[in-house]
């Protein structure tokens, strides 16, 4: 009996570790921003449900979203500094999927990084003193089909429109 109560609380417990070893990636990405340009994010209020409303909506095909808003991220005189910063804090596991910079400072990064079956994705936006850190997690396959057919995919996902992909 002992070693049933032994392995069942084994069991039980098993996940923990692992729950803890997660990276918090969007979570240091926001504090390092936060740290190097002393200044603070707006965490966006009720991101679980606008989360869950995005997984319902999809059927599944994002979910795990996350968004912080720096409104006055007035100490970036350079916009390849933000850049480093986010980058050195993800790591080697995320893969930059898509680098955009313009001539007047404005930056957009989107990260990729495999999750399962799934592909966590986390994309930074920098405008004018604004900084926007957005994660979330995409399907795999609906990534796949999206990319081979974007128009497609967009037309033929769950709505009731006309041609223009537009909901009636």
């Amino acid at each position: 009996m002992k070693m049933l109560h032994v392995v069942v609380s084994g069991l039980l417990l098993a996940p923990i570790p692992a729950a803890l070893a997660q990276p918090h990636d969007f979570d240091a990405v926001v504090s390092a921003v936060e740290r190097r340009y002393d200044s603070h994010a707006d965490r966006v209020p009720m991101m679980g449900f606008v989360s869950f409303c995005a997984w319902v909506a999809t059927a599944g095909g994002v979910k795990g979203m996350k968004v912080a808003e720096f409104d006055h991220l007035n100490g970036v005189t350079d916009p390849a500094d933000l850049e480093r910063v986010v980058s050195q804090t993800l790591g080697s596991e995320w893969q930059r999927f898509v680098t955009d910079r313009n001539r007047n400072g404005e930056l957009s990064l989107i990260f990729a990084k495999p999750n399962g079956a799934n592909m966590r994705m986390l994309i930074a936006s920098y405008e004018h003193g604004e900084l926007d850190v957005v994660r979330l997690e995409v399907n795999g396959d609906r990534l796949r089909n999206w990319i081979r057919d974007p128009e497609g995919s967009a037309r033929h996902h769950n709505y009731t429109g006309d041609e223009s992909g537009v909901p009636d």
